[in-house]
């Protein structure tokens, strides 16, 4: 039976074929040959200087979370679990709108981190980026599969962990979410029946901005479409899913 659980250059002058070799010569060969950042010769024999380098704009690191703490409580999960201890195929879903954080020209994911409560087995779990085309103003209580567009995704090996020693993992992942979107992360585990396996995201009560979302497909406690977790029962599982990267 499943159910739901919450746990406690220079170069040298070259000779002129046709003349002297005269630096100041008009011949397109010698040009071939002038550096490009070297000064120019004009043919009334005055210097002039090369064009300024351009500069390139500097990337800016950014951290999205919604979460007013990234500690890890010892009984702020929530997954769907199986009769025999482990737990059954869970996402757990933060959305980030890009403009609310004033990031205007886009974002180049390279990292996201996640809260760990408990895990056994070192379970392999999916990290997935993707962007999200419904309404998230206000939050809705309910988000919409078919609205995501995926665009990057990575697995990892969740260290085992007890819930009197939570943890948080960072999870390298890259991806270019587009100007002006709605980014969505989600934190995949799939059903481990049977293997004695179990993982439970991490969060804490300290407080959110925005709600996360769980989504538990089957079992006894199917959920077919992501909910919040407020609207599942448990108002004070704030979930830990933050983003880094470079705008």
């Amino acid at each position: 039976m499943m159910r739901w659980t919450l746990l406690a250059v220079t170069l040298s002058a070259c000779a002129n074929a046709g003349g002297g070799g005269n630096p100041g010569d008009d011949d397109p060969q010698l040009d071939a040959f002038r550096p490009i950042d070297a000064p120019t010769v004009t043919t009334d024999g005055q210097m002039t200087d090369a064009p300024p380098p351009i500069d390139m704009p500097s990337a800016t690191p950014v951290t999205l979370s919604q979460t007013t703490s990234d500690l890890i409580g010892a009984s702020n999960s929530l997954a769907c679990g199986n009769g025999d201890g482990s737990t059954a195929e869970n996402s757990w879903y933060r959305v980030y709108r890009l403009a609310d954080a004033g990031i205007t020209g886009g974002l180049r994911v390279n990292s996201v981190t996640f809260g760990v409560q408990d895990a056994s087995g070192m379970p392999a779990v999916q990290v997935k980026i993707g962007t999200y085309a419904g309404t998230i103003t206000p939050p809705p209580t309910q988000l919409d599969t078919a609205q995501i567009t995926p665009l990057a995704s990575a697995t990892f090996n969740v260290p085992n962990t007890l819930p009197s020693a939570t943890t948080t993992v960072t999870v390298p992942i890259v991806a270019n979410v587009p100007p002006l979107s709605q980014m969505i992360v989600e934190v995949f585990a799939p059903n481990l029946a049977g293997t004695g396996k179990y993982f439970y995201l991490g969060g804490n009560s300290a407080g959110e901005s925005r709600p996360a979302y769980l989504r538990a497909p089957s079992g006894a406690c199917a959920t077919p479409q992501p909910r919040t977790t407020t609207a599942l029962g448990f108002a004070t599982s704030h979930l830990v899913i933050s983003v880094s990267g470079t705008q």
